[in-house]
């Protein structure tokens, strides 16, 4: 068995081979983690500011009206899809600008608007609403097709019923009362299945049975 002398002086050789790099990996380590808590903090304080400022731009749209409205909405909008792009609350800030298009009757503007949120998003629930919005002012323009491939998704989820109705009418103003049929009656069926009621396609499934189409 070596002894205690031996031992130590084959720890101090060890110790002038390795202990640089050991301490070099703890500083490392150690600034590493502080590293991570800082992103974290950074990350939370930008939370922090973009929710103050949906919050700020949801209160300007409910209850300020006129050109103050629109300017302060379109500063607010601005901020939020510059500073914060790729989160919820630019997502949430294009929904707002294209509401606000829409009642101006701008309806290539707000086209625009739910474009980019649906280029942008991560959230599939909000994917869900842009295409239905899109797909709703592509109605109104009579473009029909483009409307329709919007709402040709595998699972609409929650909004199947919104989406079959909104197919149901694209698919009627083509002239085809069959698969409008089709479509208006999984729109009501998705509707029963969540527990709602859905008078308007009910009424619209009755007028293509009284005209033969069912």
């Amino acid at each position: 068995m070596r002894s205690e002398e031996e031992q130590l002086e084959s720890l101090k050789e060890w110790w002038s081979k390795n202990g640089k790099s050991m301490i070099i990996g703890a500083v490392v380590a150690i600034a590493g983690v502080g590293g991570w808590k800082g992103w974290e903090n950074h990350q939370l304080s930008q939370a922090e500011t973009a929710s103050q400022l949906y919050t700020e731009l949801n209160q300007v749209v409910m209850n300020t009206t006129g050109d103050a409205r629109q300017q302060q909405a379109d500063a607010l909008i601005e901020r939020l899809t510059s500073n914060f792009d790729g989160s919820v609350y630019s997502d949430y800030a294009r929904l707002f600008a294209a509401r606000l298009a829409v009642e101006r009757d701008e309806l290539d503007e707000a086209q625009a608007h739910l474009r980019a949120a649906l280029n942008s998003t991560k959230v599939d629930a909000i994917e869900l609403v842009v295409r239905l919005r899109l797909a709703r002012i592509l109605n109104s323009q009579e473009k029909v097709e483009e409307a329709l491939s919007l709402l040709d998704i595998a699972d609409a989820g929650g909004f199947t019923a919104d989406f079959q109705s909104l197919r149901g009418d694209l698919l009627m103003s083509k002239g085809d009362a069959l698969q409008a049929r089709q479509a208006y009656q999984r729109a009501l069926d998705a509707s029963r299945s969540a527990g709602e009621s859905t008078p308007l396609v009910e009424m619209k499934l009755d007028s293509l049975a009284a005209h033969g189409d069912a």
